[in-house]
């Protein structure tokens, strides 16, 4: 059975320095080597605030959001640490092949800033689309 898109809402911020809005969203099922959460709880911190007052460089508009917990739901090909109905606490991404991967520090990934920071997939896709487009949906590799 192939997974069908979903019906979402996400916390947006369109630009820096103002209120955030709950919009409505079309999510895409999750894509090779990608896990989709139920979201249960998330966290905002002085990162989200950073970019929320223009001092952290991001892509408008954007989901923020990063330390989050939840139930997967559904996991995409080629997944297999994971599966769904296990319950996890989500962490930057990373890319798994680096020298600082390798040696067990994904959190100094070399592919860092690109995986976490620019908004998007690494090939410019977004699992996230409303009513004005895609947003950024990828803040720390999870925009939770």
């Amino acid at each position: 059975m192939t997974a069908q898109p979903i019906t979402v809402h996400a916390a947006v911020l369109k630009e820096a320095h103002v209120p955030f809005t709950i919009e409505q969203f079309t999510l895409e099922p999750p894509r090779v080597g990608e896990v989709l959460v139920r979201i249960v709880a998330t966290g905002m911190c002085h990162t989200d605030a950073a970019v929320r007052e223009g001092q952290l460089p991001t892509p408008f508009p954007v989901v923020l959001g990063h330390e989050g917990a939840g139930v997967v739901e559904a996991v995409g090909a080629g997944v297999t640490k994971v599966a769904p109905g296990d319950h996890v606490v989500l962490t930057v991404d990373s890319c798994g092949i680096c020298d600082q991967c390798l040696s067990g520090h994904p959190s100094i990934c070399a592919s860092c800033f690109p995986l976490n920071f620019a908004g998007a997939r690494p090939d410019g896709s977004h699992a996230l689309c409303g009513a004005h487009g895609p947003v950024n949906d990828r803040f720390f590799g999870q925009s939770s």
